[in-house]
């Protein structure tokens, strides 16, 4: 084998490798963005799973204080209407009170 025939051979194995070493990086440059992508779409998906369970929350717990506020209301409505219903009970008793005392006033005026 010549020398100029060792030099080309030389020559042609380094452009090989250069090549293979381009190829490999352009490779790696697609395998990078490709896991940026889907790293981003992943993150993004996860985004909207947390907004949507968020909004689940937020759903319920504003039920459950609607809920709650019915209750308390109910539960204040009865204690009114009792009052109602006692002060109406002693309408009669308050109205003859007065009366007398009325009456008193005058009898003794």
């Amino acid at each position: 084998m010549e020398k100029t025939e060792i030099l080309r051979k030389i020559k042609e194995t380094e452009q090989k490798i250069e090549e293979e070493i381009r190829q490999a990086e352009e490779e790696k440059k697609r395998k990078i963005f490709a896991a940026k992508e889907e790293a981003r779409k992943i993150i993004e998906d996860a985004n909207k799973e947390a907004e949507k369970i968020k909004q689940e929350i937020i759903e319920k717990a504003k039920a459950e204080v609607e809920k709650e506020k019915e209750k308390i209301r109910e539960q204040k409505l009865a204690e009114i209407n009792e009052m109602v219903r006692k002060g109406e009970s002693r309408i009669g008793e308050v109205v003859e009170e007065l009366y007398n005392e009325f009456v008193r006033m005058i009898e003794n005026a």
